[in-house]
């Protein structure tokens, strides 16, 4: 069924609607996660009085989780297009997704002309999904400015009182 006689066939839209949601809903699921472990684990390492230098594994573990998150987010939308036919194997399923969802874009995988709106659909998930990756980084990163500087002072009070 398309919407109007040249416009976008509604299976594109239905589809693409339904996993921008779902894209996002689990993007802020695992955003939630990844911060939660974040303030856990710089909870650890002041309870623990690590030294301030080894903060950054801390830091270095939500950067790979979020990396991780999109990679899953892409993988997601690789076997969408896969399992509905679309792209026939899901090695490129998957690497058509991962340039259509980062808007890399190199345009050597396509979709037939039919489904073709789809791929905007996907690159629109990816911008949502940096974008907040993006806000909760700096977030992070002011955290972490804040874990190294209560430690470097609890560092500096421990060799004070020694």
């Amino acid at each position: 069924m398309v919407l109007s006689g040249r416009g976008i066939p509604i299976e594109v839209l239905l589809i693409g609607s339904i996993m921008l949601l779902l894209i996002t809903l689990l993007h802020g699921a695992g955003l939630d996660h990844i911060i939660e472990r974040y303030k856990k684990s710089s909870e650890r390492a002041l309870r623990n009085e690590w030294r301030p230098r080894f903060a950054v594994f801390i830091f270095s573990a939500a950067i790979l989780r979020m990396l991780f998150l999109h990679i899953a987010e892409i993988w997601l939308w690789g076997l969408v297009l896969h399992v509905s036919h679309l792209i026939p194997n899901t090695r490129d399923a998957v690497y058509f997704a991962a340039n259509t969802y980062t808007t890399l874009g190199y345009g050597d995988v396509m979709l037939s002309e039919n489904w073709r709106e789809l791929s905007p659909i996907i690159a629109i998930s990816g911008l949502f999904t940096f974008a907040w990756t993006t806000s909760e980084m700096f977030n992070i990163v002011g955290d972490q400015h804040e874990l190294v500087s209560k430690l470097s002072r609890k560092k500096s009070k421990g060799a004070s009182a020694s």
